[in-house]
């Protein structure tokens, strides 16, 4: 699950400028924390944020992990695209 959760973070962080750009309040409550003590120095929905949240994805709160789901910040295609990307990283190593 928690695979799944910080999967589908990755993928939010990656999704269409607009969508994340119009951050709900429930992901922004949830995310608050995470925001501040991995990309505060960011402007909330620019692709610099987005940048900066997906690389930190696998080190976020499961309350933001679990908003950013529960909102459809992502689509299961996302989320399956990214399975397997880092499962082929996965591989490589």
């Amino acid at each position: 699950m928690k695979r799944l959760l910080a999967t589908a973070a990755l993928a939010a962080c990656v999704a269409a400028p607009a969508a994340f750009a119009e951050v709900n309040d429930a992901v922004r409550n949830a995310c608050r924390d995470d925001y501040h003590k991995h990309c505060d120095k960011l402007e909330v929905g620019t692709p610099e944020l987005r940048a900066c949240m997906k690389s930190k994805a696998t080190e976020l709160s499961k309350d933001c992990l679990k908003a950013l789901v529960t909102n459809n910040e992502v689509t299961q295609e996302d989320i399956e695209n990214y399975l397997k990307e880092m499962e082929a990283k996965a591989k490589a190593q």
